[in-house]
């Protein structure tokens, strides 16, 4: 039996679920089209989101961009990583109960834990609080775990932290097969995106693209609410 779902209080619907046809939705489908894109040697089967500071998008991003992936009719992972202050489980009208933390510290059966979102998309929350996120996050039992997912799964999007929070998302950075960063237009110093983009790299995270949020659409440059840009460009 899949982890059944609970209504939860503060949650949002994702776009894309909710009006597929939107601008912003086309975003997001242009989103995962790049992301399919951005190399053509390696398959890119575990993508991680971050972002420089809190409320930047990065959650939004994640959700909505896991629900394109899973309306391609790809078998689509969402895991919230940020265990600090998980928030995926909200959009999603679920309770974060239990989850990814329980599953390796209770030695529970994945499949009790994941909630079947539809036919193509499954969410795994956080779950329990732990006393040391980044000795877990290091962990080579999350490692097999990620390993698994793999085989089980087409696309894994992780939720991580924002960068300047903690060291969290470096460290899930290893397990991914690049990091979109996501960054607050006209708010987010340059210098601080310079300063986290080497923060990663240093720490041997590819970073495959960056998106930017809260783009004002008389903005000429930006055609939409969200821009995607590769690393290259």
């Amino acid at each position: 039996m899949r982890h059944k779902q609970k209504a939860a209080t503060g949650s949002y619907i994702p776009i894309t679920s909710k009006d597929p046809s939107s601008i912003v939705s086309e975003q997001y489908r242009k989103l995962r089209t790049n992301i399919e894109l951005s190399n053509f040697n390696d398959e890119i089967k575990v993508i991680g989101l971050t972002s420089t500071f809190a409320q930047e998008g990065k959650t939004i991003t994640s959700v909505n961009l896991a629900t394109v992936y899973a309306q391609s009719e790809m078998k689509t992972l969402l895991i919230d990583m940020d265990l600090r202050s998980p928030k995926v489980h909200r959009g999603f009208k679920l309770i974060n109960d239990i989850g990814l933390s329980d599953i390796i510290s209770k030695n529970l059966d994945p499949k009790n834990v994941i909630h079947q979102i539809d036919d193509h998309l499954s969410v795994l929350t956080t779950g329990s609080k732990l006393p040391f996120p980044a000795e877990f996050l290091m962990s080579q039992k999350l490692k097999d775990l990620v390993g698994k997912f793999k085989n089980e799964y087409d696309r894994i999007i992780i939720d991580t932290p924002p960068m300047t929070a903690v060291a969290d998302a470096s460290i899930i950075g290893s397990l991914c097969s690049g990091m979109i960063l996501v960054i607050k237009a006209k708010e987010t110093e340059t210098s601080v995106v310079k300063n986290v983009i080497k923060d990663l790299e240093e720490n041997g995270v590819k970073i495959i693209g960056s998106v930017l949020t809260r783009v004002n659409k008389k903005d000429h440059r930006y055609m939409n609410y969200y821009y995607y840009s590769s690393k290259e460009s």
